[in-house]
């Protein structure tokens, strides 16, 4: 009866979450000079150490919201989580400006299809795409271009190192999978990417949670 109880109550505060993000998503679209960009970080199975509130230990799979916009004042952010949200920050300037990729590259990044990694089978000797069972995974949305909404796993992407030259000399399947992360490193979704995790993370502080759902 308790754990019946408990999964309601997640349910019911997951649910308001979503309206409120729905909500202020729609406040923002109401404003015709807003550039809107929506960028979602999942984990799932992912454990969580001094979690900041029940939902992630009982979940398990924590997620971030970030709703991006820009006007005349500049640019804001406001952060959305398990538990609540965040105060919406304000910024005068972003290196690498998120919305001027957007738009310059929207036909690119509405079009470009990552290559994930392969994984060689020897039983049956097919090539198929690695599923990972612990793995972050993002979202985007674009509410004020025309892009379509996009799922990206973040292992589509890897950091070359020094050794790799001598791995895809001895590795049949490295030397597949290194081209593919070639491929995935250079497209303007991973600069985009890039761009926003490099902010978002510098102002984590400025973007924690201070609307706390009560349990």
């Amino acid at each position: 009866m308790i754990r019946v109880l408990v999964l309601g109550i997640s349910i019911f505060s997951f649910g308001f979450i979503q309206g409120q993000n729905e909500a202020f998503i729609d406040s923002l679209k109401s404003h015709p000079e807003n550039q809107i960009l929506i960028l979602k970080s999942n984990c799932v199975g992912c454990l969580v150490i001094n979690h900041p509130c029940e939902e992630y230990y009982e979940n398990g799979n924590p997620w971030n919201q970030y709703i991006i916009w820009k006007n005349n004042e500049g640019y804001h952010l406001k952060r959305f989580n398990n538990c609540g949200s965040s105060a919406a920050l304000n910024l005068k300037k972003w290196k690498g400006k998120p919305f001027e990729l957007l738009d310059n590259k929207s036909t690119e990044i509405d079009s470009t299809k990552l290559k994930y990694p392969l994984s060689y089978n020897t039983k049956d000797s097919l090539w198929f795409e690695t599923e990972i069972n612990h793995y972050e995974y993002f979202q985007f949305s674009f509410p004020s271009h025309s892009i379509a909404e996009m799922e990206i796993k973040k292992y589509a992407f890897r950091e070359e190192k020094q050794s790799d030259d001598i791995w895809e000399n001895a590795n049949f399947e490295f030397k597949k999978n290194r081209k593919r992360y070639f491929f995935n490193n250079s497209t303007a979704i991973k600069f985009l990417l890039d761009n926003l995790i490099m902010v978002l993370n510098k102002n984590e502080q400025k973007l924690k949670i201070i609307n706390k759902l009560e349990n």
